[in-house]
């Protein structure tokens, strides 16, 4: 790099300091270096990019290092470097990450000093972190506020809600919220619909559980391992062979295999007298694990 200076054989390029800077903070976790190096760019003929700022900003965000964060944010115009919303939105992911959910929204009325308007990612990011601190109400009152803006909600912002009402037991308003999502244009994708069969599941709610996963089916959507595993088990309990079988079968469909713990779960229901019909399922499903199923 010097060498490189005290030349000046050729202009190095924005994308050459980007990767310079992400070698020195995520390989060689020198930091401080990374910082040198944003602020020496002028001496090689190079302004940076604001894409090259923000890389410098978020490492000092994912190493907690707000302090130094503040002195290189302020020292934008130095580098020519106008602040975006990506930039601001590094920012109130790293304070939010560490609970400082008073100063994320401080930085709301950043935006318009810096020429720039909050956008989905913002809004998601502080309504993360409201649900974290189980502020789920304030977060619907965000989306309401994002939604006045003219910024429209997508699954991920949803997602976000459905989980916080989960942690909250708020089932019945997670469900409601998938049907919410299709009124507003936006399409529950496996994150809704997961967040919202864990939390029936949760609950011990297996036949509404089971119809939910049924939609989620029918829609092209895989539930995950754990689901049928927790489904199975809550079906075991309740000795509802019938809907075990189900279960089971879609789980297959879905290139699951049920583990050792599933399978004695199983058996032990079929010795406690419950009808034969799963003892042919069982079979025909382990017979089919080494051709048709992977792990």
């Amino acid at each position: 790099m010097e060498k490189l200076k005290r030349e000046k054989a050729c202009r190095l390029s924005d994308e050459f300091f980007q990767n310079v800077m992400k070698k020195y903070g995520h390989v060689g976790r020198r930091i401080k270096r990374a910082i040198e190096i944003l602020f020496s760019m002028p001496e090689y003929g190079t302004w940076p990019s604001v894409k090259t700022f923000n890389i410098v900003v978020s490492l000092l965000v994912s190493n907690k290092l707000f302090d130094v964060v503040h002195e290189v944010y302020v020292k934008a115009p130095n580098l020519g470097v106008e602040i975006e919303a990506c930039t601001l939105n590094i920012l109130i992911k790293g304070l939010c990450e560490n609970g400082k959910l008073e100063f994320a929204f401080q930085l709301l009325d950043e935006f318009p000093k810096q020429r720039c308007k909050p956008n989905v990612r913002t809004y998601t990011t502080l309504m993360h972190g409201l649900c974290d601190k189980g502020k789920v109400d304030e977060a619907f009152e965000l989306m309401g506020r994002m939604e006045t803006e003219g910024i429209d909600a997508d699954a991920v912002s949803f997602n976000i809600l459905i989980s916080g009402l989960r942690k909250q037991g708020r089932i019945d308003e997670g469900v409601k919220l998938l049907e919410i999502m299709k009124k507003k244009g936006c399409y529950p994708n496996a994150g809704s619909y997961q967040q919202v069969l864990y939390g029936l599941l949760d609950a011990a709610r297996f036949m509404e559980a089971k119809e939910i996963m049924g939609r989620m089916v029918f829609e092209r959507v895989n539930p995950s391992f754990d689901s049928y595993k927790k489904l199975i088990h809550g079906f075991c309990q309740g000795k509802m062979v019938k809907v075990v079988d189900w279960a089971l079968k879609q789980m297959v469909r879905h290139g699951f295999v049920p583990k050792m713990g599933m399978w004695i779960r199983l058996l032990t229901v079929l010795l406690q007298g419950i009808r034969t019909t799963l003892v042919i399922t069982v079979y025909l499903v382990k017979s089919s694990i080494a051709s048709s199923v992977r792990c």
